[in-house]
């Protein structure tokens, strides 16, 4: 199981077991909900997880607690999409992961956690919609 993301195993065998049996499309199907309402169950997931630095200064931007979900970058593959925080967002690394913590609250894993959080509900989606057309 990968460090980063952690699924119920009776859910995956259950989406495992009925794309056996939906055969040939599975794949796509489960794709569509994943990269488009299950990404978007995900970053609405991680957004409210993110720490707030409450700092202000003039000409600050907005901080990226109040800018996602809509700030996140998505990367498509076959049954996986990649959620992340990139270009003036990238800091987000640091106090997701734990590096850095003299200035920063580390180890908070607020990405893996919300990717957990919206996973049952992804596999529901995926459930229900290759039960619709079985």
């Amino acid at each position: 199981m990968s460090e980063w993301f952690a699924l119920e195993a009776d859910a995956l065998d259950d989406l495992t077991s009925m794309m056996e049996q939906y055969g040939a499309g599975a794949g796509q199907i489960v794709d569509d909900i994943l990269h488009n309402q299950g990404a978007q169950l995900i970053k609405d997931r991680i957004a409210p997880l993110i720490p707030s630095s409450g700092r202000t200064w003039k000409g600050k931007g907005r901080s990226a607690s109040a800018a996602m979900p809509a700030s996140f970058q998505q990367d498509n593959a076959p049954q996986s999409v990649t959620i992340a925080a990139r270009n003036k967002y990238h800091y987000l690394y640091f106090p997701d992961d734990g590096s850095n913590t003299v200035h920063h609250a580390g180890n908070l894993q607020f990405m893996r956690r919300g990717a957990e959080d919206a996973s049952a509900e992804i596999i529901d989606l995926c459930l229900g919609k290759l039960t619709e057309n079985f």
